[in-house]
């Protein structure tokens, strides 16, 4: 059998075609930001975690004070798949990139209403984060000695607090939308099962 080259071409195709592939419906605005936007999120959280749930009564789980969405997956992520992702923090590994939706509105009583400032991916990343932060679990140091956050100095946390976490961000208040955008980077990446799709049974 013949393998025959194929010479790629950027522009050259069919002066004309009926063919439209998919339109982008959310433009997302990237932050490169610091681990350290996320921190100083949790500790506002961790001081006052009644106040800010009183700000979204609608919000049952938070990842690093972030409200998640009522239809998220819970977090699924084993303590060995979260050592290995603060591990990658720590080396200046790529984070990729959280998505949280920067639309938010006011409901009669001064509260956000649902879906306002939600994270809609990065739940797992994010809990990993908080997880470390708080103490839960412990990553190797240089030495292969396991550490605690609470084992180490103003250097070592301010280099992990400056390591670059970048933040994606759509602007919308539709919940269809939301759903979309939601399983287009769940099942794009790390697998879910098919009962954790939240778009289906949606009319679009």
């Amino acid at each position: 059998m013949t393998t025959q080259n194929v010479v790629f071409q950027r522009h050259s195709g069919p002066d004309e075609s009926t063919v439209r592939m998919p339109q982008q419906h959310l433009m997302a605005q990237v932050f490169m930001l610091q681990v350290d936007m996320l921190a100083a999120n949790l500790e506002k959280y961790s001081a006052d975690p009644g106040g800010v749930k009183a700000k979204y009564p609608w919000a049952t789980r938070f990842a690093m004070g972030h409200p998640l969405a009522t239809w998220q997956r819970p977090a699924v992520w084993t303590e060995g798949q979260q050592v290995r992702f603060i591990t990658s923090v720590w080396i200046g590994g790529d984070l990729g990139s959280y998505l949280v939706n920067g639309w938010y509105e006011f409901d009669a009583q001064g509260a956000y209403v649902t879906n306002s400032e939600v994270l809609l991916d990065g739940q797992q990343r994010l809990a990993a984060l908080e997880g470390y932060l708080l103490g839960r679990f412990g990553v190797p140091d240089a030495s292969g000695q396991v550490r605690l956050w609470s084992e180490l100095g103003y250097n070592e946390r301010r280099r992990f607090l400056g390591m670059t976490f970048t933040q994606a961000r759509v602007h919308t208040g539709d919940e269809i939308a939301l759903r979309q955008i939601y399983d287009l980077r769940a099942f794009g990446g790390t697998s879910h099962s098919e009962d954790q799709r939240t778009a289906s049974g949606i009319n679009c």
